[in-house]
């Protein structure tokens, strides 16, 4: 991830931070982020996180980015590698943006 996406990425959460902490928007329910599809990057077991390249999140007005997400269930590490395409669900966990889903797209 640069400099430019991880700012903007961390301007986002902020905003998204602010508006939940100060209630006037309700934090939104995990299975409205997806699906969504990309590209593994990186399997971060030790950092509880997989990175993921992927395209334009419409629930969240976010461009195409790469991205690191937490990991709702451990298991999620045994199931894609770098380089995986995945599809993917997102949502916020514990106040953080985390994968509640994801499964690989079979190559063709």
């Amino acid at each position: 991830m640069n400099r430019r996406q991880f700012l903007h990425c961390a301007g986002l959460y902020l905003i998204l931070s602010a508006t939940l902490a100060f209630g006037e928007r309700p934090a939104p329910k995990a299975e409205r982020f997806g699906p969504n599809e990309g590209e593994v990057l990186r399997v971060d077991r030790k950092a509880g996180e997989i990175i993921i390249r992927h395209g334009p999140l419409p629930e969240l007005d976010m461009p195409p980015m790469s991205m690191a997400f937490n990991v709702a269930d451990a298991a999620f590490f045994d199931k894609v590698r770098k380089r995986d395409r995945v599809r993917f669900k997102a949502g916020l966990v514990d106040g953080r943006f985390a994968i509640t889903a994801i499964e690989r797209i079979p190559s063709r």
